[in-house]
């Protein structure tokens, strides 16, 4: 099991962290590193496809009209046969989240609308890594989404994909990664831990990852590229942490203010039960000594006394 400890220096380690915005498009997103995204590609649809080359798009979409949306992927690519693919790294989960991706995908599939040409769509699949659990999502290591029949389960269209690869699913040790893709999962979620002594490294099976993921390859300019966009991930995750921290006080003070008010209120009501207990035991003394009768006591006090 590799644990994480924050570091002052990011650089001070052998081996980037690929879960940061540089570390992820650094090693997946270079033309010069593509074998490596083919690779992790392969190993994702191992069985179902396998892909030759890749090619890399401009990761930028404009909206067609003033007032819409930019996009910008994390890492956009084609293959020999046209398939649309699109890698996005997520780390923490942020409102509407899901609704991000579909608009994604969405506007991929939109883009290749050609005026005056049949409809003619090649597949979109958004490829998702998230370091957490989705909210209302099923605990598993890959979910993987198409539009379906409600009823019979039946696919609509394979060209419209989401799948989602949830890291915290990836096991522990690495001992424990019994398939490829469970391999380079734990490589993408571990490697700022990793040493050249670590079992993964002197496999040797890895190497382009690692070299990609070295610090001691880094330009001067990609050097503070990186240690920008690491702490920048600490900053983000010091004010996730500040904002549950102030959620959860203020949960507990209002909690606070209520269970007193609701304990003064029924302090109240006992109290003012007591007090009106206590002065019919004293009228109904009172009337006693005076030596009323039973029957003028009930009409007093009716059944109370």
């Amino acid at each position: 099991m590799i644990k994480r400890e924050p570091v002052s220096n990011p650089l001070d380690r052998e081996f980037i962290r690929i879960l940061t915005d540089f570390g992820f498009k650094r090693v997946f997103g270079s033309k010069e590193r593509s074998n490596i995204l083919r690779r992790f590609l392969n190993a994702l649809f191992e069985g179902e496809m396998h892909i030759e080359k890749v090619e890399y798009r401009d990761k930028e979409l404009l909206p067609e009209h003033i007032t819409g949306k930019k996009i910008m992927y994390d890492i956009y690519c084609t293959t020999e046969t046209g398939r649309h693919f699109i890698l996005e790294m997520q780390q923490e989960e942020s409102e509407n989240f899901p609704d991000r991706i579909l608009f994604y995908v969405s506007k991929a599939v939109v883009n290749q609308g050609v005026r005056g040409v049949e409809y003619e769509i090649y597949p979109v699949v958004c490829i998702v890594l998230v370091d957490f659990h989705i909210t209302g999502m099923s605990e598993t290591l890959v979910k993987d989404i198409v539009p379906v029949d409600r009823h019979t389960g039946e696919v609509y269209s394979d060209k419209m994909r989401m799948i989602f690869i949830s890291l915290p699913e990836v096991p522990e040790d690495w001992d424990e990664c019994d398939t490829e893709l469970l391999r380079q999962l734990y490589l993408i979620k571990n490697m700022e831990n990793m040493t050249r002594e670590s079992k993964p490294y002197l496999t040797g099976e890895y190497e382009e990852m690692f070299t990609a993921s070295s610090t001691g390859n880094l330009s001067n300019e990609e050097a503070v590229a990186y240690s920008q966009s690491y702490l920048k991930e600490l900053d983000s995750q010091s004010a996730i942490r500040f904002a549950e921290r102030r959620s959860l006080e203020k949960g507990i003070g209002i909690g606070y203010d209520r269970g007193m008010t609701k304990g003064l209120m029924k302090g109240m009501e006992k109290g003012m039960e007591k007090g009106r207990e206590d002065t019919l035991n004293e009228l109904s003394s009172l009337a006693k000594s005076l030596g009323l009768s039973d029957d003028m006591m009930k009409k007093l006090f009716g059944s109370q006394k």
